[in-house]
């Protein structure tokens, strides 16, 4: 199974940090529709419960990534615009900065080979 955090967290950080919302949610989709062709497109097929346990993967990756932007949200929020150190948005940015893949890899992008 796939690691899809670091992929989704480097995409959002990506992002316009003052982008509404619906910018992550499109991304997100964007990304559940790449892995769906991709999965499908796997020689020799995966089975549903493959491919499902594919897509788990990164709807857990996508609620990790969205927990995390609301607590950066309620930090910003509060008196003296959250300057706390070693909160989960220090994980964020570890992950959206230090993270690489290899050339060409999309967001949404599994391994090329069936999983294990």
């Amino acid at each position: 199974m796939a690691d899809y955090y670091p992929l989704i967290a480097r995409a959002i950080a990506a992002l316009d940090p003052n982008a509404p919302g619906e910018s992550r949610r499109a991304l997100y989709e964007r990304a559940r529709t790449a892995l769906i062709a991709q999965l499908r497109s796997v020689q020799p097929p995966l089975s549903e419960s493959e491919i499902t346990r594919e897509r788990l993967s990164l709807e857990e990756a996508v609620r990790k990534v969205e927990s995390e932007a609301a607590q950066r949200a309620r930090e910003a929020s509060r008196p003296g615009g959250g300057a706390r150190s070693g909160g989960s948005g220090d994980a964020f940015r570890r992950a959206s900065t230090s993270t690489r893949t290899a050339e060409g890899t999309t967001a949404a992008a599994p391994p090329r080979t069936r999983p294990a």
